[in-house]
């Protein structure tokens, strides 16, 4: 495995945050610690093609991906995203090392404004039940709970076995447009 640099950004504005390119998607792995999830971000390329997808990264001035954050913009659980209104972001993640500098933040930031471009109003996401780090950085962001969700989805692992997963977690909703 790669040695990861620990050493805190000195210039935020220094990082790059940006949309998934066909190359990046075998750098979304980590060195190897997502490497299960191949497959799903294979496919979630093809979604972000056709539309339905947006696949985000954060670099450092390396070029090291230190972050990433998917978003659904339409789902067939329209309470999450809806094609129109409602956008639903998930795998949200921020390399430890590189946590509790602002960069989490910066990129929900990014990611908002690029919606509210988009013409969205909300946007959604699950965080789980077991991580109130997580929680915590939402809510300060001004997203409020909205319910509970079971967590149980599926996913083909890089070896083509069906993985089922369960994390139970709560739903967040946050206004990202204002009322006109």
């Amino acid at each position: 495995m790669a040695e990861i640099p620990t050493s805190p950004i000195s210039d935020p504005d220094s990082l790059t945050i940006r949309l998934v390119t066909e190359t990046d998607l075998v750098r979304l792995e980590w060195e190897g610690e997502y490497k299960r999830f191949r497959r799903m971000y294979a496919g979630l390329y093809r979604n972000m093609l056709t539309g339905t997808t947006l696949m985000w990264l954060v670099e450092d001035p390396q070029g090291m991906v230190i972050g990433q954050a998917f978003v659904m913009l339409k789902s067939s659980e329209r309470e999450a995203a809806d094609g129109t209104n409602r956008a639903y972001l998930f795998a949200f993640r921020i390399r430890p090392a590189w946590r509790s500098q602002g960069i989490g933040t910066r990129m929900m930031a990014h990611i908002e404004r690029d919606l509210q471009r988009r013409g969205f109003s909300y946007m959604t996401l699950n965080v789980a039940k077991d991580n109130p780090g997580a929680r915590r950085l939402y809510e300060r962001l001004g997203y409020k709970v909205t319910g509970s969700k079971p967590g149980v989805w599926d996913f083909r692992d890089d070896e083509g076995i069906m993985q089922h997963m369960v994390e139970p977690a709560w739903r967040m909703m946050k206004r990202i447009k204002s009322r006109e």
